[in-house]
């Protein structure tokens, strides 16, 4: 199985390991040629306006929008699968939730904590300006993951997004592998 992460900014390399380490094929996706040699996408974390202006330049954003590919997106990239923000910015609008961007508060207020996950029990989370899901807009987004009271885990048919970041923990792997499992096959 390869597991395509857009490669136009954020952390690529580190969902490209963790890929691996889940024991599934990686390949960098930078042109929309690319995503025909996928089973699955990965929106990284980064910089959401960034990430959505530049989908659009490169003709991405359609053909990602049409392309009935299972995704997962990472921080940002659950901002960009979001209904909405509140702010005037570039998404995708896949998935039923709207979102709060950078709910925990700035880069110095990032931290590191286990979070209970479902299926998968404890998984360590890394929040960096992390989102959190505000506003879940029909049933068919499934609550995955929580931090206390803050939704940071959703699922909606082949759609997977989170607030923290997988591939920058040891146990991440599992996070894609529990992904594969109930988005991709």
């Amino acid at each position: 199985m390869v597991i395509g992460v857009l490669a136009i900014q954020g952390d690529v390399e580190e969902h490209e390991e963790a890929i691996l380490k889940a024991g599934y094929e990686p390949k960098k996706v930078k042109r929309v040629g690319d995503l025909k040699e996928i089973d699955a996408l990965i929106i990284p974390g980064g910089e959401s306006t960034t990430i959505g202006k530049l989908m659009k330049k490169y003709g991405l954003l359609e053909k990602i929008k049409n392309f009935n590919l299972p995704i997962l997106g990472t921080c940002a990239g659950m901002v960009l699968l979001s209904k909405g923000t509140g702010l005037n910015q570039i998404l995708l609008e896949l998935m039923d939730i709207t979102v709060k961007r950078n709910a925990y508060g700035r880069q110095k207020d990032s931290f590191e904590k286990e979070i209970e996950f479902k299926d998968l029990g404890k998984v360590y989370g890394v929040f960096i300006r992390a989102p959190v899901v505000d506003k879940i807009l029909s049933n068919d987004v499934e609550i995955i993951a929580r931090d206390e009271d803050k939704i940071v885990g959703v699922r909606q048919g082949r759609y997977m997004a989170l607030s923290f970041h997988p591939e920058l923990s040891d146990d991440g792997y599992k996070v894609y592998k529990y992904f594969v499992e109930k988005c991709v096959k």
